[in-house]
């Protein structure tokens, strides 16, 4: 049974994750457990606990009515909710850290799109706190089937077999096609890491494409991800893997962040 921890806000990009997550993983046994934060900053402590109670109250009313619609519509699924007092940032990583689930599922909003995952956002700094498998989905997104998923490569693309676990159960579940993508920086790709990153991952069938980066890995990478009309990008988060390199990137590629497709980010 897949385990599943979907943080909400009861906003529709949140909800949106949660029906995402729902789509993704249903065709499975699902264990769903529906995560609300809350917290009232302020320097007044009487004041704090009685905004913190209304917060609580309004919150559970919102979680009882968003967890009946769920199970009326998705009878099958095991749903849990939870509701609890923290930094949404550290209780999110926490549970992931926890062991307890397979995936946390997350949305990210704003004009500025997934750029916010990456810079400091609630998504991203889940990201970079827990080692749990975190899939984002973007504002908006409506799930199709995952007939390609798109695993981007960087510089020293290496790491265990275990670590593409999570994408293997995705894949696996979803029948996908596994295409390797590589945004190369140089006129001659280093086929080495091609075969290394192939072996890695040979049970999937994966194929291999390069592309001749633009100077803008971002906009290469959406590019690929438009045209050929992939599901899901997969990404590898480690010291020196591409992640990090994205994040080391320009100003102007980090505000240009965009990506049109969700992400299932992994951690090495």
């Amino acid at each position: 049974m897949n385990k599943i921890l979907v943080p909400v806000d009861f906003s529709e990009t949140s909800l949106n994750a949660l029906s995402y997550a729902i789509q993704l993983f249903g065709s499975s046994p699902i264990e769903i457990t529906v995560l609300h934060i809350y917290g009232a900053k302020s320097n007044a402590a009487l004041l704090m606990k009685s905004i913190d109670s209304i917060l609580e109250k309004d919150a559970r009313s919102e979680m009882d009515e968003l967890i009946q619609k769920v199970r009326k519509e998705h009878p099958d699924i095991t749903l849990s909710s939870k509701i609890i007092k923290n930094y949404a940032i550290s209780a999110i990583a926490s549970l992931g850290d926890s062991g307890n689930y397979d995936f946390i599922v997350m949305g990210t909003k704003g004009v500025s799109g997934l750029k916010e995952v990456f810079i400091g956002s609630i998504a991203g700094g889940v990201i970079s706190k827990t080692t749990a498998p975190v899939i984002v989905v973007p504002a908006a997104y409506s799930f199709h089937p995952l007939n390609e998923i798109v695993f981007a490569l960087g510089k020293n693309p290496f790491f265990s077999t275990t670590v593409v676990d999570p994408l293997r159960k995705i894949a696996t579940m979803h029948q996908s096609k596994i295409k390797v993508l590589h945004i190369a920086d140089k006129k001659t790709p280093d086929m080495q890491e091609a075969t290394n990153i192939l072996s890695t991952i040979k049970d999937l069938n994966p194929s291999m494409t390069y592309r001749f980066g633009t100077g803008n890995t971002n906009q290469d990478l959406n590019d690929y991800l438009m045209k050929h009309q992939s599901g899901l990008l997969c990404l590898v988060r480690s010291k020196k893997g591409f992640f990090d390199r994205i994040l080391n990137e320009s100003v102007t590629l980090k505000q240009t962040f965009n990506s049109p497709v969700p992400l299932l980010i992994l951690h090495d």
